[in-house]
């Protein structure tokens, strides 16, 4: 674990004012609706995803009551291999119904992705009530809206983060923008936030009044902080080279925060390398903590977890910089999921320490909120499968941390689920010492779990893609 590095700014000039779409459209409906629980026939079809949603008891066995025995089969449409439904993150809401960030692909005559936010009822079944047939689906102007993290805010209402590549005006020239909207409890559009819902903006913009080309940013979360929304992902203010984590802050209304970090903006370059935000965490006090990669060195790629104070400062209470760079001993690792405990005191970690796509082991990270006490480290769920943590969770007593993602095992891949002490301790109560798996589709080698979360009376859902069936 490092706590130094070259740390050096990017200055840019912040895009104020709402943003608005330049043209916005909207899409209800999936074309196949949900099924579930089909059995899973020995050949997968790997051209094509559906989400699977499934639920374990506090023991770690399958909870069969929920879905169809234990699993939801949500099939948002027919895919192909560049474009098919996936999924990256998922809430729960005070009633513990689901809901799933993903995105599938547009009618038959567009290959571009629309951004899915679908909801399920507490027990697996689509949940009608929202949307249209329990899914709404984004389309902007007719691009690929990539979808990344969301969330539940407290009055019920549904952020949802991500980004879409939209043309600069500058020749061939496209750049990535921020993409956030929000709905409302029944699933729609909320016209109080941005442009009909939706917020498109690029807050970089060129400061050479002669190169009207500019860089790009994308938002891999957006977290709720007092009424406001602060973003973290990565960008940069030239049109082209390595990217740095960024972090933003909308109004409840969709407007940059100028007042946010320095001239409304945080950013972090370690050494000019890449650096990237994947998730962030708001705690009770309103700092921020935010989880990624970042290269303090030429070919190594180290886990980052940074905190930044209510303003967007670094805290310096944190690490000497505001953030810390974790060095699992492989040239590629990195932290992909942040959550919080109920009580606050507690945040945690999710991710990867790898040496290729196919040789990873699953990291995590426990740390105290109100001071240094911390468990990071590597915590492979096999000792000969690849296998890695892409999300994570507390339990509801703040006692227990819950990780999620795949395990791969003489090429069939499965879903799999730990439990942990805060202490990072495996707890060997749950599952099958500790490790909870199941494999969905035989075969299958897209089949992994991106989310998890706890429902208030302890059962953990756990999401993610698998070939269709």
């Amino acid at each position: 674990m490092h706590d130094t590095a070259k740390d050096s700014g990017m200055k840019a000039t912040l895009a104020g004012g709402l943003v608005l779409v330049l043209a916005l459209g909207f899409m209800g409906g999936c074309s196949h609706g949900t099924k579930q629980g089909t059995p899973p026939p020995p050949t997968p079809t790997p051209d094509d995803t559906d989400l699977a949603v499934v639920r374990f008891n506090t023991d770690g066995t399958l909870d069969t009551r929920f879905g169809t025995n234990g699993i939801a089969t949500v099939d948002l449409g027919t895919g192909i291999a560049i474009s098919r439904d996936t999924l990256w993150s998922m809430d729960k809401d005070a009633s513990n119904r689901i809901v799933l960030f993903g995105g599938r692909k547009s009618d038959p005559n567009r290959a571009d992705l629309d951004y899915v936010v679908a909801r399920l009822t507490a027990n697996g079944t689509p949940d009608t009530s929202f949307a249209t047939n329990g899914i709404h689906a984004l389309n902007v102007s007719n691009l690929s809206e990539q979808a990344r993290n969301g969330y539940v805010q407290p009055d019920g209402k549904i952020m949802a983060a991500g980004y879409l590549s939209q043309p600069t005006g500058v020749g061939a020239q496209a750049a990535n923008r921020v993409l956030l909207h929000r709905l409302d409890d029944s699933g729609k559009l909320d016209p109080s936030f941005g442009s009909k819902g939706v917020v498109n903006s690029a807050p970089f913009k060129s400061s050479d009044p002669d190169n009207v080309e500019w860089g790009m940013a994308e938002a891999y979360a957006a977290g709720y902080q007092s009424g406001s929304y602060v973003t973290t992902g990565y960008g940069r203010t030239a049109p082209s080279g390595t990217v740095d984590l960024v972090s933003f802050r909308y109004t409840s209304a969709g407007r940059l925060d100028p007042a946010w970090g320095t001239h409304g903006a945080y950013v972090l370059n370690l050494t000019d390398a890449d650096d990237r935000g994947r998730d962030l965490a708001i705690l009770k006090d309103d700092r921020v903590f935010m989880v990624g990669s970042a290269t303090p060195a030429t070919s190594n790629i180290d886990a980052l977890a940074v905190m930044l104070q209510p303003n967007g400062r670094p805290d310096t209470g944190f690490a000497p910089k505001g953030y810390k760079t974790y060095d699992f001993g492989r040239a590629d690792e990195a932290f992909f999921d942040a959550a919080i405990s109920p009580d606050g005191a507690w945040v945690a970690a999710a991710g990867y320490s790898a040496t290729s796509a196919t040789d990873g082991a699953a990291a995590l990270l426990v740390r105290s909120t109100a001071g240094t006490a911390e468990f990071s480290g590597v915590v492979s769920l096999s000792e000969t499968g690849n296998n890695r943590f892409w999300s994570v969770a507390f339990n509801p007593e703040s006692t227990q941390v819950y990780a999620a993602g795949f395990i791969t095992e003489n090429g069939d891949s499965h879903f799999a689920v730990a439990r942990y002490n805060t202490d990072g301790t495996l707890d060997t109560t749950f599952g099958t010492h500790g490790i909870a798996k199941l494999n969905i589709v035989t075969a299958g080698t897209l089949e992994t779990a991106r989310a998890v979360t706890v429902q208030s009376d302890g059962k953990i859902v756990v999401a993610g893609i698998i070939e269709k069936r």
